[in-house]
């Protein structure tokens, strides 16, 4: 009498080769998953790395159709991968940044804009009120600020904001707020 855990492995045995045969005759369609779940992580990423993976997998797609050989079709989404994310990511990059050459974003666009003092602000701890959102925030003259106080944002270090009375000098050296969006 058989016991389950062999009839088990028994049947994994048989699944293997039964897969194998699967992915190799229907290897494009692997290879059409794939590219729309990498270009589905480069939509959250935006970082042109998984865009590079998905045109390999195109590749890869391509070469489903002409030959069967699966290895072969592996190598070649290996090889256009690092060749993509080698040679023309950082081209793709550089062509982005210099089209967009004074666009700061995410915590940098802060930085000069005004806040609101909510909790009194310290060289240690506070609370303020910055473009609708309660950030922690922290004195960068070491004065205490008051609740209500109008102050500048000086630097941003993780989620907490460094703060004084007055605005972040600008790169030629004078004070001057930009204004809240």
């Amino acid at each position: 009498m058989e016991t389950r855990a062999h009839a088990l492995a028994k049947a994994q045995e048989r699944s293997g080769p039964i897969m194998w045969e699967w992915l190799v005759e229907n290897a494009w369609l692997f290879w059409l998953l794939a590219m729309i779940v990498l270009a589905a992580i480069e939509m959250l990423t935006l970082d042109f790395v998984f865009l590079m993976m998905s045109a390999a997998s195109l590749l890869a797609f391509g070469l489903s159709w002409v030959t069967d050989n699966f290895v072969i079709q592996v190598v070649a989404f290996a090889l256009a991968a690092v060749l993509l994310i080698f040679l023309v990511r950082p081209v793709a990059l550089r062509r982005i940044n210099r089209s967009t050459p004074g666009t700061v974003s995410n915590a940098a666009r802060l930085i000069g804009l005004p806040c609101q003092v909510l909790d009194p602000v310290t060289a240690r701890s506070g609370l303020v009120r910055l473009e609708g959102d309660t950030w922690s925030a922290r004195s960068v003259t070491g004065e205490q600020l008051p609740v209500g106080t109008d102050v500048y944002v000086h630097e941003i270090e993780g989620a907490t904001v460094l703060v004084a009375p007055h605005p972040a000098p600008t790169a030629d050296g004078r004070p001057e707020p930009r204004p809240s969006f």
